[in-house]
């Protein structure tokens, strides 16, 4: 009966030990695939964007609202051409929510229309044009 006894408990040890190692394991798995945007650190170069990973939320995953010297507003029903003399120049951009609100909406590039979440990215190249279907938007 006390061999029993003894089983038991180191079974239940094991189960503890491997409940703490999959929490840990969880946690570091949630933070090597945390979900990046390119907002922050933006260099052009012969009129192209170019961009490193920012954060446009904070951690509870709300939208982060900003209006940053060289961000461009899209306003809603507005149609945008995209070049290297024009306000939208070509590159990777972060489509960011203007309102708190919105952590979704739609956004027309191209003549077709996609749904975006704040702070996905999308790359516009020379030509095309992007509008603001549902909701003013910023571009990062």
């Amino acid at each position: 009966m006390e061999a029993l006894i003894g089983v038991i408990i180191a079974l239940g040890v094991i189960c503890v030990g491997l409940i703490i190692a999959l929490a840990i394991v969880s946690v570091r798995l949630n933070v090597a695939t945390r979900r990046r945007s390119s907002a922050d650190d933006v260099r052009i170069v012969d009129g192209v964007r170019y961009t490193r990973y920012g954060k446009e939320e904070d951690e509870n995953g709300a939208p982060v609202i900003s209006h940053l010297e060289g961000d461009i507003v899209l306003s809603r029903g507005v149609t945008y051409t995209v070049g290297k003399e024009k306000p939208v120049i070509p590159g990777k951009y972060a489509v960011l929510s203007a309102g708190e609100s919105n952590s979704s909406f739609n956004i027309r590039i191209g003549g077709l229309v996609r749904q975006v979440r704040h702070g996905d990215d999308i790359v516009l190249g020379e030509g095309d044009t992007i509008c603001s279907v549902s909701h003013t938007v910023i571009l990062r």
